[in-house]
């Protein structure tokens, strides 16, 4: 993901943490991982688990399930295993586009959720395709596309810059 340290990163839908607490080593010491979520018990345990790990750069960060709040602008977001839960994708990730830097990205890691077996076996996934094709209509251009793990696949976003609006903040 070309993370250095110093960058701001932010982890939409955190889960338990694996690639949060990688995110945040990844930035340190100078850098910051914003865990963000819309459940604050699962921030809590997240912290919990920072803490016992000595990862002092994880802020956690309640956010709408219907629009992206951060605190700063960041250098990149991740999202694994969450595009699908959102509602409405195109929106979300318009107005995202004010919370990323200039030369920000978003990365989105899903299961591949393709064929009639996939959906019945495991309904938490996106097709590559259909999020190609959202995310370019929310005002962003697929600059990579990976296939590197069975059932997954990665993807790797970068924002046209955003339009003032009532919703934009400045990046």
């Amino acid at each position: 993901m070309k993370i250095e340290p110093g960058q701001r990163v932010a982890d939409l839908g955190p889960g338990y943490g694996h690639f949060t607490l990688l995110l945040a080593e990844a930035v340190a010491p100078d850098g910051i991982c914003y865990a963000v979520d819309a459940d604050a018990e699962t921030l809590d345990d997240l912290m919990a688990e920072a803490a016992k790990r000595d990862i002092r750069n994880l802020r956690p960060v309640i956010t709408s399930r219907y629009q992206l709040q951060l605190p700063e602008a960041v250098d990149l977001l991740f999202v694994s295993a969450t595009y699908h839960h959102l509602r409405r994708p195109v929106g979300y990730f318009s107005d995202a586009r004010s919370l990323l830097k200039a030369s920000g990205r978003v990365v989105i890691l899903e299961s591949r959720l393709e064929g009639v077996a996939a959906r019945l076996m495991n309904p938490h996934g996106s097709v590559p395709d259909r999020v190609h094709l959202q995310m370019s209509r929310a005002g962003y251009t697929l600059i990579e596309n990976h296939d590197f793990v069975h059932g997954h696949w990665f993807a790797v976003f970068r924002a046209h810059p955003a339009k003032p609006g009532p919703l934009s903040r400045p990046a």
